[in-house]
């Protein structure tokens, strides 16, 4: 049994976002001074951001987060793995990207400490969520031919590797299907 489900992780991330979300409005001075930002920034050599509290690009950067917020939290209470399944390799490469581009590139809006360290944390989230979607994905599809073979609709002595993963990617349509 997992520690983590991959729900509790997309919690977390939200969680995670909403936080941001409330300190861009309330304080930013927090996420700028922050010590994990300030170390992490300095430890990959990268120009530190001091910015102005009262700029009000900061409510800009509050509906950003509060955008992406939003956008896992009705997923997540809508119970749409699938949604998740499918959005999460993209996040994690485009967030690694972006981590890749702050650390080496040579743009002053991007190659900071504050971006990096929000790359940094969501491919780290998006790396754990994506590791227990695959598992879980795994376990239910296993189950699913499990029970296939119980009821006598399959038998899986007789397949090879290639027919047992053709019945599994039949078997994930359908249960996609008889949601």
């Amino acid at each position: 049994m997992q520690f983590l489900t991959a729900r509790t992780l997309l919690y977390f991330r939200v969680c995670f976002l909403a936080t941001i979300t409330y300190f861009c409005l309330k304080d930013p001075s927090l996420i700028v001074s922050s010590g994990f930002v300030i170390l992490l920034g300095q430890a990959m050599e990268l120009p530190t951001v001091m910015v102005d509290t009262s700029n009000p690009i900061w409510g800009l950067l509050a509906l950003a987060f509060g955008s992406l917020t939003i956008a896992d939290l009705v997923p997540l209470f809508a119970d749409n793995i699938e949604y998740f399944e499918s959005v999460v390799p993209a996040r994690l490469t485009v967030y690694f990207i972006l981590g890749a581009y702050s650390f080496a590139g040579n743009s002053e809006f991007l190659c900071n400490n504050l971006v990096f360290v929000f790359a940094f944390f969501e491919i780290w989230f998006n790396f754990l969520i994506f590791n227990n979607l695959r598992d879980e994905r795994y376990k239910r599809v296993k189950k699913l031919l499990e029970e296939s073979e119980a009821r006598g609709e399959i038998d899986l002595k007789g397949l090879d590797q290639a027919g047992i993963n053709q019945l599994m990617t039949e078997l994930l349509q359908q249960s996609r299907f008889n949601k």
